[in-house]
């Protein structure tokens, strides 16, 4: 049985920071067990971006306002993705920093006038907080604190066109989740 059966990876791209002021730029969701795997571009209607993270995830506002989806469009493909991986049930969601996604998630249904789905409300799984607790009991480097660092511990290797890109960074956090998961055992 997959131990992953009933989680979610998700990550995203954004304008910035702060998911009061910027922008949901991309969204990369992927099953438990890997097979399903969607990137969703999301064209605001005014896309706000920080250069400073346009530098990192490399995107262009201008292609993602041209190859976009509306928002609207965006939370039905993420719900068609939710609907098709877990048709009976809701999934349990994971991420690297999964607090940070799951608020432009949120911005994202709430500028639609959408109800969240659950599963971005509670029982989220986060792989940095995994990290943090086998580093506390010497169970990982302490230095394995960040993503980069985590990838280059555990030999997860992006290519490197798609490190910092939604799906690029969600298919390695699946990885990351399954190392960290063989650390417990």
């Amino acid at each position: 049985m997959n131990r992953l059966k009933n989680v979610i990876i998700i990550d995203t791209e954004t304008g910035g920071l702060d998911p009061l002021k910027h922008s949901l730029m991309t969204i990369g969701l992927v099953s438990g067990d890997g097979r399903m795997q969607v990137e969703i571009t999301v064209a605001e209607p005014e896309i706000i971006a920080d250069p400073r993270a346009l530098a990192v995830n490399r995107l262009d506002p201008v292609a993602v306002a041209s190859d976009g989806v509306s928002p609207e469009q965006a939370c039905d493909q993420v719900d068609a993705f939710l609907k098709q991986v877990h048709p009976d049930g809701r999934p349990m969601v994971c991420g690297h920093n999964i607090a940070f996604d799951l608020a432009f998630m949120r911005r994202l249904y709430t500028m639609v006038g959408r109800p969240v789905p659950q599963c971005f409300s509670h029982r989220t799984l986060d792989t940095h907080s995994l990290m943090w607790g086998l580093i506390s009991v010497g169970r990982l480097p302490a230095h394995v604190t960040g993503s980069d660092a985590a990838f280059a511990h555990f030999e997860i290797e992006p290519p490197s066109e798609l490190r910092h890109t939604a799906l690029g960074d969600a298919v390695a956090t699946r990885d990351l989740l399954e190392r960290l998961l063989d650390r417990l055992e």
